[in-house]
């Protein structure tokens, strides 16, 4: 694994979640990954993760999902992607900055741990 390959996986994976295609999605992911959201949620391999995008198109859309800062950590196989994420769903919309750590294996993510920043009151 490579940072250029590494890169082109994460902005696939995210480039299919704004444009809501799945293949696109599940393409970059490895048959076991394991995707676990910033508000707790773990979906482990492709298919759930199919399922998790099916649900999802049923009720939201991402209206941005801006990566704004990419590291890569070759011995580790691993990345660290800042992004700034809009969504809508049916219940409200959601706005707030976030980071995602990425595992890979045999040139696929295998693991994809998000985590949101929560604006707090103050310092």
């Amino acid at each position: 694994m490579n940072r250029d390959l590494a890169k082109e996986l994460v902005r696939k994976y995210v480039d299919g979640w704004k444009e809501g295609d799945s293949a696109k999605i599940t393409d970059p992911l490895g048959s076991s990954c394991v995707i676990i959201e910033s508000h707790g949620p773990r979906y482990n391999g492709v298919e759930e993760v199919k399922k998790w995008f099916q649900n999802w198109r049923q009720n939201g859309v991402v209206l941005k999902w801006n990566v704004t800062s990419f590291y890569f950590l070759e011995k580790e196989n691993t990345a660290f992607f800042e992004w700034d994420f809009a969504c809508k769903t049916t219940e409200k919309d959601h706005e707030f900055l976030g980071i995602s750590v990425v595992q890979f294996s045999e040139d696929k993510i295998s693991f994809i741990h998000e985590y949101r920043m929560i604006k707090g009151k103050g310092a």
